[in-house]
């Protein structure tokens, strides 16, 4: 799987100019080796309490408690422990080896909040993976949704580097507040690889000062909704503000690469503030998943939505069965835009799609208007006969128009159906609505 970062130094024209970024990494990764190496010379093996080929969690408890530095050294065989929650911790390092496999102990993660590692209430984490696998036994977890690998509760100041997360019963990392303290803060994943998760590859629910750089989620499939990224918040007080993702991808998630889940959140809640640069999605959501078919998902609550901005820059889609966007988010709510978009080969799966598909917040109540989005120097292709927009309002007359929506499209398709395809709407109700587009065919 750790050959699927070749995807992010491989993309097409927006990536391949980053060597500022490029550097930047190669900087970051040799500072990190120095920095782990002296810190394996100042650091305990957790083996020194005893690796046990059963259960490791006693050994681990003793090391972590006792020492700030732990390593997780290299056995012949992979280290097996119960579900461990590290609560109230500070200035604490994690080390593992080389090569090392931290595995879940098969049969024990009975409860379905059972997870991997859960911190509650820390500050001051380093988890250095050095190339380290963290497994879990998905197969087992039949019944719940929330055996994650990695999870950050009511966390400040965690950083995670060169880990491959995969097998959990829910999602491979999961970052939410805890009881007082409504989100984990200052928190950065380097060079990650999510796969083959439950739930979701990655889901924040509420966090400030996020950074994942480099890291990849894939193979997402178990439970609904099946995301590569699910950015969800629960309730009103949550905070989605800061979180950026740098030169990652999000490819062959049985949902969409990337949902943007703010119904939650209100005109009550502080602004999100989300960017995403650099990024690759190709062939999310399958078939079978019943939820919106897109490569992103956009939405917010329907009446009096969170403000704020979200921010695509220089995304490559290369392949996909669907459109690139779906959304039911009004124009009042936060603002989006894409600068330097490519989505090639999409909307494999039949005619009569769209690259956009914006639908009615609620069918029977008066809403809207749809919009609020912006495309800078975008370009698409399909060979399906497809539209670019379709718009969707209801037989009830409940959307109040479509607004603000602004760019310069570039399309290149030989089976171009419209530009923009209305379905139980009058465009009459359009407003700022100036989207100019180039066919190339």
């Amino acid at each position: 799987m750790r050959l699927k970062v070749d995807i992010l130094r491989s993309m097409k024209k927006p990536l391949s100019k980053d060597f500022r970024s490029m550097f930047t990494k190669k900087l970051f990764l040799l500072t990190l080796v120095m920095f782990s190496t002296l810190l394996i010379g100042q650091g305990v093996k957790v083996s020194t309490y005893g690796f046990n080929n059963d259960d490791n969690k006693r050994a681990f408890y003793k090391a972590i408690r006792t020492n700030d530095t732990i390593i997780i050294d290299r056995q012949a065989t992979e280290w097996l422990v119960s579900p461990l929650t590290l609560r109230n911790l500070n200035d604490k390092t994690i080390i593992f080896e080389k090569d090392v496999v931290f595995k879940a102990k098969p049969g024990a993660y009975a409860s379905t909040s059972d997870c991997l590692l859960k911190f509650v209430g820390c500050e001051n984490i380093s988890i250095v993976g050095n190339g380290a696998s963290l497994i879990m036994n998905k197969e087992e977890y039949i019944n719940g949704e929330w055996r994650m690998g990695l999870s950050f509760m009511g966390c400040r100041n965690v950083t995670v580097s060169d880990l491959t997360i995969s097998g959990s019963g829910g999602d491979g990392i999961y970052i939410d507040g805890y009881k007082d303290t409504l989100y984990s803060e200052n928190m950065v994943f380097d060079s990650i690889i999510s796969t083959n998760n439950k739930r979701q590859g990655m889901s924040i629910i509420s966090a400030k000062d996020v950074w994942v750089k480099h890291s990849v989620f894939t193979e997402t499939k178990g439970t609904l909704p099946e995301a590569g990224l699910d950015i969800e918040p629960d309730k009103e007080t949550d905070v989605v503000v800061n979180v950026n993702f740098d030169h990652c991808s999000f490819t062959n998630n049985f949902h969409s690469g990337i949902v943007l889940g703010l119904d939650n959140l209100t005109d009550k809640s502080e602004p999100v503030s989300i960017n995403f640069t650099n990024c690759y999605l190709s062939m999310n959501h399958d078939i079978s998943n019943r939820y919106p078919k897109a490569e992103i998902i956009v939405s917010s609550n329907a009446f009096n939505p969170v403000k704020g901005k979200v921010t695509f820059n220089n995304i490559v889609v290369d392949g996909s069965n669907w459109g690139l966007i779906y959304s039911r988010k009004p124009s009042f709510a936060y603002e989006v835009s894409f600068n330097n978009l490519s989505a090639k080969n999409i909307c494999q799966q039949k005619d009569d799609m769209s690259v956009v598909y914006l639908e009615v917040p609620d069918y029977y109540k008066s809403s809207g208007p749809l919009g609020g989005f912006s495309f800078e120097n975008t370009y698409v292709q399909f060979a399906t006969k497809s539209s670019f927009f379709k718009i969707r309002g209801s037989s009830m007359g409940t959307l109040n128009g479509v607004k603000n929506i602004s760019g310069h499209i570039t399309i290149d398709s030989p089976n171009f159906k419209e530009f923009v395809e209305y379905v139980k709407y009058n465009p009459n109700k359009n407003v700022n609505f100036n989207v100019n587009y180039t066919l190339k065919n």
